[in-house]
């Protein structure tokens, strides 16, 4: 059986993390708003939007494709990697068995980005494929690519990095402690930590691993009500953890969302330093300073200091 491989490049001049936030981490979102005529809608049915996870995708009912199924295969958001296969599809799959993509975005020498997509078609057994009978797929994989990169050049601001704050907290207690509490057992630890604050912590879409979502239920008197994080990666063996904050009334008064990039590294007298790499993406013609987002970074720290003393004062938890 020979498998046909294709390669396809795009250059743009928005820079790699932005289209890979865009047309990887937030494609559910976007592409069918960019796209009406062509996608309905996209749809996590099965996993957490890690490697194994399905995605479903609904095409508009005019297209000879009702639908189509891919498997996540490897995603990496410090590579910004991302492979998958087309494992269903009616008629996308009438000559094949499978259609597997392995994109990379690598930065241009002019702040831009390349993106390079290697697409490989496996022939069902006994039917003779061309190069040719797959133009058309290619055309409108490049097609799709054009219509993000035209939105995110005519809005500079849409999953730009925004303004970046970094915060530190160093305990005297061991990084994988502070890691399963803070972390894997937030939705558990923090309203009895703090019930005054925090009424519940629930997931509310996927199993807790990348692409979930939390929603954080605020106890009444506050300004915010509630909250909707995103789980974008989270890593046990290094401990890592980003989300970020998708939804939240009072919170998102002038950004669109919040990302966080939190690393949880041991010190040489056998504590832990937590770093918290916070980016604020405002919206359209906003002007956002540091000083607004002071109170909230004093919260979070709040939060993890009462963790951090729970800790100290159960040296049993979460040994």
């Amino acid at each position: 059986m020979v498998v046909l491989t294709f390669t396809d490049e795009f250059t743009s001049n928005v820079k790699p993390r932005r289209l890979f936030k865009a047309l990887i981490l937030d494609a559910p979102n976007l592409i069918p708003k960019l796209m009406p005529e062509a996608i309905k809608n996209v749809q996590l049915v099965e996993g957490n939007g890690g490697p194994g996870s399905i995605q479903e995708i609904t095409i508009a009912e005019r297209d000879n494709i009702k639908h189509l199924k891919h498997r996540i295969d490897a995603i990496d958001l410090e590579k910004l990697t991302y492979n998958y296969a087309v494992i269903e599809g009616d008629a996308a799959l009438e000559e094949v068995d499978s259609i597997s993509h392995e994109i990379k975005f690598e930065a241009t020498e002019e702040g831009g980005c390349k993106t390079k997509n290697v697409s490989k078609y496996h022939p069902k057994e006994g039917v003779d494929v061309k190069g040719e009978d797959f133009k058309a797929a290619r055309e409108e994989g490049l097609a799709l690519l054009k219509v993000v990169d035209a939105y995110l050049v005519a809005n500079p601001e849409a999953y730009a990095e925004g303004n970046i704050n970094s915060d530190e907290f160093t305990s005297t207690v061991q990084p994988g402690r502070l890691f399963k509490a803070l972390v894997l057992d937030a939705p558990n630890l923090i309203p009895k930590l703090m019930p005054e604050a925090i009424k519940n912590i629930q997931l509310v879409e996927g199993n807790g691993g990348p692409g979930s979502i939390q929603e954080i239920t605020i106890v009444e008197g506050n300004k915010i009500k509630h909250l909707k994080h995103r789980i974008d990666a989270i890593d046990q063996e290094k401990l890592t953890y980003s989300y970020a904050v998708i939804e939240g009334d009072a919170a998102l008064e002038k950004v669109d969302s919040i990302a966080h990039e939190i690393k949880f590294e041991a010190t040489k007298e056998g504590g832990c330093k937590i770093k918290n790499v916070s980016k604020y993406h405002p919206k359209a013609g906003v002007d956002v300073k540091v000083e607004d987002f002071k109170a909230a970074r004093e919260e979070g720290l709040a939060l993890l200091k009462v963790v951090d003393a729970y800790l100290v004062a159960n040296p049993e938890a979460y040994a």
